[in-house]
């Protein structure tokens, strides 16, 4: 491997780049701020920390030292937007339960953080009275009703996290893959309780994570605030001490059975309590340009890579029950720290000419890409100027094909302008990356936000590996030559880009792979979800895949989708459950509102 990258090292100086950023030594400015960003000190960058004000403020020096102008009319590098987040209070939460007869009962206490958690989903709610244990809380009228033969109307509902029979074999399974998916959530579960009258819901951790029995972070699963019950994760431990048989006899149970065994919890009243609130902060874009000179100096080029992540365990790690710093030295302070290099590369030299560059680190990409949206929602340079987004996401973990010994990188935006994929294949002559292209300019990352507002893209990202989203993507763990190597491919595209006499021409349809519209694999419409919870009237489109479903159908950017075959939408989190009971290629209604209209139309899930 290294001797690999000596040789391109080599190369890439033959290949014309800046002497000057060889002399100033790039790895090692690289590596500075990759480490900085991974630090402790950053937290994680999850958008509640403190580590995530620091990490801005890092950025903004830098590229005020690379000789970046401040993007703001109000000369600052920060363009702020609202978010919505649940916050934990310091209290009370409360979970004690009273066993035996009422004459004479005993009481149990929980402490909390220890024995139970207020979950991220919660209200800042209470509740007193029965307990029932619901088996995995999931209600399928043909296969298995863990509510089948029990009434919990007004009653806590302790339930099993997981499907039961989980990871069985076909023959053995109760339910297809994709409903043991659909079922599992913890949305989802919550639904069908509160559906069935519960008042409470408490989680307990599967048996296959039961010898740790950790409890998710309260940011682990986070919702709107706007849930009127408490949810808590408890201990199994805690639990069977007030329940008369253990929990592990029960999912045995039903597992050897295929059978609920749900029951009323005889002789036992339980007092839960969870304080919760929800408020809006204001999260930050650090952007910063430079002019351009010429013929074409009023059109943009955007370089982009987002740097918050998922701070000590927020949702979407892949170690729910962990609330260790996920550092994100892949996702993706290597993305942001090839930005940095971009911006002191272009800032060193003198009498550009060409297309202005801006250089936007986002935030809010984990959340669902909030940042670049609102940037693209928001320019502060005119988004119909600007030529082409160039996003790195996930680009330090650069490796060897084993077969041809070459690098592997993925560019995805290929067919999102006529020229980009023989303009990268022309640039790859002298970088020789085993390339893996794709042609849709969507996908899970913020050159999306582009595309959709009609902007060619590139996306570069070195694949996924198994320290994704855990805490065990760290600074060690990556690949800085492979960095390098990819901000020079960056540049040389950049450059010809900026300078060349047409600009990029878009290419609509290219959406094929937008993952916004199902969990997974799972069926699509084609759509930019908005996640503005703060508002329950539907959830809001902000952007229409040009030839996906949505479209065909006559939805339009600015739509509220209020209703998908029959059930209510108030927000994001209602659209993904609705969606994901959806079939492909099968004709549904969904109801939409427009300027105040209600309309319904048939679409085609695809």
């Amino acid at each position: 491997m290294s001797r690999w990258y000596f040789i391109i090292s080599v190369c890439l100086l033959s290949a014309g780049l800046p002497l000057q950023a060889e002399e100033r030594d790039p790895l090692s400015q690289i590596r500075k701020d990759l480490e900085y960003l991974a630090s402790e000190e950053c937290e994680g960058r999850g958008l509640k920390t403190k580590g995530i004000e620091k990490a801005a403020e890092y950025i903004a020096k830098e590229f005020e030292k690379a000789g970046l102008k401040p993007a703001n009319p109000n000369g600052s590098y920060f363009q702020e937007f609202p978010v919505k987040l649940t916050f934990l209070l310091d209290g009370p939460h409360e979970f004690s339960v009273k066993i035996g007869s009422q004459d004479k009962p005993v009481e149990k206490k929980g402490e909390h953080n220890k024995q139970f958690r207020v979950a991220g989903l919660s209200g800042n709610a209470s509740f007193e009275g029965d307990l029932v244990f619901a088996g995995y809380g999931i209600s399928d009228a043909k296969k298995y009703d863990d509510y089948a033969n029990i009434d919990v109307k007004g009653k806590a509902v302790i339930i099993l996290r997981k499907a039961p029979r989980s990871g069985a074999k076909k023959d053995t399974a109760i339910f297809t893959p994709e409903e043991a998916q659909r079922y599992s959530s913890l949305t989802a579960k919550i639904e069908t309780a509160i559906k069935k009258g519960a008042g409470a819901v408490v989680f307990l951790n599967h048996a296959d994570e039961s010898q740790e029995d950790l409890l998710p972070s309260f940011d682990y699963a986070t919702g709107d605030g706007s849930q009127k019950i408490p949810i808590f994760f408890a201990k199994r431990s805690f639990v069977e001490s007030f329940l008369p048989e253990k929990i592990k006899d029960l999912e045995s149970k039903i597992d050897k059975e295929g059978k609920p065994s749900s029951m009323v919890v005889k002789d036992c009243k339980v007092k839960l309590q969870a304080s919760v609130q929800a408020k809006e902060i204001k999260a930050k874009n650090v952007v910063g340009y430079l002019e351009g000179a010429g013929d074409f100096a009023k059109e943009s080029i955007v370089f982009g890579a987002h740097y918050d992540h998922l701070g000590r365990g927020e949702a979407g790690s892949r170690v729910p029950n962990s609330t260790d710093i996920h550092h994100g030295a892949d996702d993706n302070a290597s993305g942001t720290s090839g930005l940095i290099e971009l911006a002191r590369r272009y800032g060193e030299q003198k009498n550009r000419k060409g297309r202005r560059l801006i250089f936007i680190a986002f935030s809010g990409e984990e959340k669902g890409l909030l940042g670049s949206k609102y940037y693209a929602k928001n320019p502060i340079f005119p988004i119909k100027d600007t030529v082409a987004m160039l996003n790195m996401d996930m680009i330090g973990r650069v490796r060897e094909d084993s077969d041809t010994k070459k690098d592997v990188l993925e560019v995805g935006g290929v067919g999102s302008a006529k020229n980009f994929e023989q303009l990268l294949d022309e640039a790859n002559k002298k970088f020789d990356f085993k390339l893996s292209k794709t042609k849709s300019g969507t996908g899970p990352s913020d050159h999306t936000s582009f595309y959709l507002e009609g902007v060619p893209v590139y996306f570069f990202f070195s694949k996924m590996h198994s320290e994704y989203h855990t805490p065990r993507d760290t600074a060690d763990t990556i690949n800085v030559k492979g960095i390098l190597k990819v901000v020079n491919l960056v540049d040389h595209l950049a450059t010809q880009i900026s300078s060349a006499k047409e600009r990029p021409e878009y290419v609509k349809g290219m959406g094929s792979s937008l993952n916004l519209g199902g969990a997974g694999g799972g069926p699509k419409l084609g759509v930019m979800p908005g996640y503005d919870d703060s508002n329950t009237k539907g959830m809001p489109v902000d952007g229409v895949v040009s030839g996906g479903a949505a479209e065909k159908a006559g939805v339009k950017s600015g739509d509220f989708i209020i209703g998908i075959a029959g059930t209510p939408v108030k927000n994001v989190q209602d659209y993904m459950k609705a969606m994901s009971s959806q079939k492909k290629g099968e004709e549904i209604e969904i109801e939409i509102e427009r300027n105040g209209k209600k309309m319904k139309l048939k679409v085609t899930p695809q």
